[in-house]
């Protein structure tokens, strides 16, 4: 119902009350111990209302709006006004989840990129998972992911509205997003428009100015990042190759780089799975409700995965990936194709299938020179490929029935 053990619940709570003192959390033994001393403000409320609502009760109706609860039912079940049971929403949020004062609730954002100690550690973990050792300088997975949010009104202060509407077919917000092996989310932005390219959603960002400024420092440690072809490539950020042959060595690579990769997209599913809130459009204020929201999930999430990760809490994590991946993904894993009628039929076109937005102007000389190191970087990789004989899996036969056109591009043969 909450989406967490109820273990997992009690240390959120306890890590609220260190962050904002039993006054301000409120907790039921506390309001009992303050009725006990018959402190005049708490026997008032007691009289007058039956009493403050505890914190534990706050945050679990918090968390059970954000699982997708409705606010009428939670105000039935926790015997609340159904305007108060959205005021302590928003309060929890804003003030208890969304706080800089609790560090176990925090996201590092910026200054991971500046902690060599936390890249190398990222690092390591990404090399002893799905890359088999090969890429061995991951210090996390980019992606972009679309929230759904209602139609803006005219009254919201927005010019241009139809720049929320995204190409898949409804308003979003754009949030970029890096997270690490665990899935552990290391940086977030969430300021952009649907309708923006993630290509250009990320270069908008404070952190593409950091790591602009530290590339330098991040080639010498031999650190990067990887995301999908929608992004533009760089010393700093790894892509995949286009147009790669079938088991050649940058097939190879896009295999072990999309393998990856593929876990920021698993942290997305397990956001949307497990804060049912994200199953319909957003409809709260802009500027504030909505961000603070994301946020939240984000935050929230990440504390059920240190919780997770310290307390080795069973989970099955290939089932719960799984199925976070629509068909075209699980497809692409097996090593078959997708056709372009079927893709069609799936009505989804994924980050991978959209090409790359084609910039205004002609790029400097430094962004000419980042992208060839980019290109240097990655060929690297592919030539270690070919001489470690690695290649994409052969699942149930499929290499034997691949056949590919004068242009590269794949077929199925009986």
């Amino acid at each position: 119902m909450f989406r967490m053990s109820k273990q997992c619940f009690n240390e959120l709570c306890q890590s609220i009350i260190t962050s904002v003192g039993e006054d301000g959390f409120k907790s039921e033994n506390y309001i009992d111990e303050m009725v006990q001393r018959r402190v005049p403000i708490y026997l008032a409320h007691k009289e007058s209302c039956g009493g403050f609502i505890s914190g534990e009760v706050k945050l679990a109706l918090t968390l059970r709006m954000m699982a997708g609860g409705s606010y009428l039912d939670l105000a039935v079940i926790f015997h609340c006004c159904p305007s108060h049971v959205t005021a302590i929403f928003h309060k929890v949020l804003e003030e208890w989840i969304c706080t800089p004062s609790n560090p176990d609730l925090c996201i590092p954002n910026e200054e991971y990129f500046m902690n060599e100690e936390l890249m190398r550690e990222t690092s390591i973990g990404f090399a002893n998972g799905r890359s088999n050792g090969i890429f061995g300088g991951v210090i996390g997975a980019l992606d972009g992911w679309l929230v759904k949010i209602a139609k803006l009104s005219v009254t919201s202060g927005v010019r241009n509205i139809g720049g929320y509407f995204s190409r898949k077919g409804f308003y979003a917000i754009n949030c970029q997003v890096i997270v690490d092996h665990e899935k552990r989310i290391l940086w977030r932005s969430i300021k952009s428009r649907g309708a923006e390219h993630d290509s250009t959603a990320f270069k908008s960002t404070n952190l593409y100015s950091v790591l602009m400024q530290q590339r330098e420092r991040l080639v010498r440690n031999g650190f990067y990042i990887i995301g999908d072809s929608a992004y533009g490539i760089a010393t700093f950020l790894l892509t995949t190759f286009d147009n790669a042959k079938p088991y050649s060595p940058e097939d190879a690579y896009n295999f072990y780089h999309s393998s990856s990769r593929i876990i920021v997209e698993c942290c997305f599913g397990e956001i949307d799975a497990r804060w049912g809130i994200f199953w319909k459009p957003l409809e709260f204020d802009l500027d504030k409700n909505i961000v603070v929201s994301i946020d939240a999930a984000m935050r929230l999430h990440n504390f059920i995965v240190n919780f997770r990760e310290r307390e080795n809490e069973p989970v099955d994590v290939l089932q719960a990936e799984l199925d976070s991946f629509d068909d075209e993904t699980l497809a692409f894993m097996r090593g078959e194709t997708v056709s372009v009628e079927d893709s069609l039929l799936v009505g989804v076109i994924n980050d991978d299938d959209q090409q790359h937005m084609n910039e205004v102007g002609r790029p400097s000389r430094e962004e000419v020179d980042i992208r060839e190191g980019g290109r240097h970087i990655r060929e690297r990789i592919s030539v270690r490929l070919e001489m470690e004989q690695m290649t994409r899996p052969d699942h149930m036969g499929t290499r034997k029935r691949y056949k590919t056109n004068m242009f590269g591009r794949i077929r199925m043969t009986n």
